[in-house]
């Protein structure tokens, strides 16, 4: 009898309090473990939207900067508006157009200087009411500032999942 007894107590399992304090330990590894994941995947998104919007702004400060430094005139500089007589005679016109910004000429149907996903509107839509393009040209002759925000388009306001970057640039006419 004293055998049996031996082998029962060497065949015995967890006990009902081990098992839940590894079940507790087990989910707090796991809700950390998916934080961290989340986190991540959140900040690969933004770095994301942010390298777009980069992009797409100085891809349009380079396209208005090349133009204005081979202008033979600049006709208009308003707020959110630039005139250019291009070296052809022709005028290019820099604007807001759909929340984006557009080179107009007359030779030429709108340009976009900016992709679809973003914008230059403050609300994140594709108008223009909001927009933060403005031109200015201080007393230095054929001299222009462009400064302008873009921001995601259509981002409901999450930090994780939205972004801008501002654009400042001084361009001075060549001729």
């Amino acid at each position: 009898m004293e055998i049996s007894m031996k082998k029962n107590k060497s065949l015995q399992g967890f006990t009902l309090m081990e098992i839940l304090i590894s079940v507790g330990i087990l989910a707090i590894v796991a809700t950390l473990l998916a934080q961290v994941l989340f986190t991540t995947a959140h900040v690969n998104k933004k770095t994301e939207i942010l390298t777009d919007i980069k992009q797409d702004g100085n891809f349009a400060l380079d396209i208005i900067g090349r133009m204005v430094r081979s202008a033979k005139s600049i006709d208009k500089c308003l707020l959110g508006e630039l005139d250019i007589t291009n070296p052809n005679n022709n005028v290019t016109i820099f604007t807001c157009d759909a929340g984006r910004i557009a080179s107009e000429s007359a030779s030429h149907p709108p340009v976009y200087l900016t992709s679809a996903n973003v914008t230059l509107s403050s609300s994140g839509g594709n108008n223009c009411t909001d927009s933060s393009l403005a031109f200015s040209c201080p007393l230095a002759e054929g001299q222009v500032t462009i400064k302008f925000t873009l921001g995601q388009l259509g981002v409901a306001g999450s930090a994780y999942e939205s972004g801008s970057a501002a654009f400042e640039s001084t361009v001075r006419m060549r001729n």
